[in-house]
């Protein structure tokens, strides 16, 4: 559970392009497009993607800042979590800084968004993420304190959940998968 909320930052987003293939033959010249009802649709989808990506990698980017001094009262946690994500966060932190331990080097997001809900107004994001901890460790925050070993990191899934209230995205859940899950 220590290293599960352990460790999360960087964000690294993965592009991918299609293309089609012609058959060489003439075709009939193509009418301009028209303005459609669903170019509105997907732009208020991407907008709303793009909401709740932003929470997520906030979210990520407030608990790596805030382990680098294990502080559980970190402004930002707030900002980008509530509920059972900001619970988590701040637990991690908080048993880090029983142990003496701060958190040390970087960690690789991929996130995506799953599914969106309601189809026609969404308010609930599910993103899945391809997160890479093996760049990153808790280590103690003393040189002169005695010596940790923390579980080797690597890439792990994680299913959040992100949720609208006004016009703010929170992330209200998250679970970490076991190293190795993608």
């Amino acid at each position: 559970m220590l290293r599960r909320a352990a460790i999360l930052s960087i964000i690294t987003v993965a592009l991918v392009s299609g293309g089609a293939c012609g058959s060489g033959q003439d075709s009939p010249p193509s009418q301009p497009e028209l303005p459609s009802l669903r170019s509105s649709s997907a732009n208020t989808n991407n907008t709303v993607e793009q909401s709740a990506l932003a929470a997520y990698r906030g979210m990520q980017q407030a608990y790596i800042t805030a382990g680098r001094t294990t502080d559980p009262q970190y402004g930002e946690l707030s900002r980008y979590a509530e509920g059972d994500a900001l619970s988590v966060l701040t637990a991690g932190l908080e048993a880090n800084k029983k142990q003496g331990l701060i958190i040390k080097g970087e960690v690789v997001l991929n996130p995506q968004v799953t599914e969106l809900s309601p189809p026609s107004a969404p308010e609930t994001a599910k993103i899945r993420d391809c997160l890479d901890t093996s760049g990153a460790t808790r280590v103690k925050a003393s040189p002169e304190g005695s010596p940790f070993v923390d579980a080797p990191g690597g890439r792990r899934v994680v299913i959040a959940t992100a949720k609208r209230t006004g016009d703010v995205w929170k992330v209200i859940s998250f679970v970490p998968m076991a190293v190795g899950t993608c």
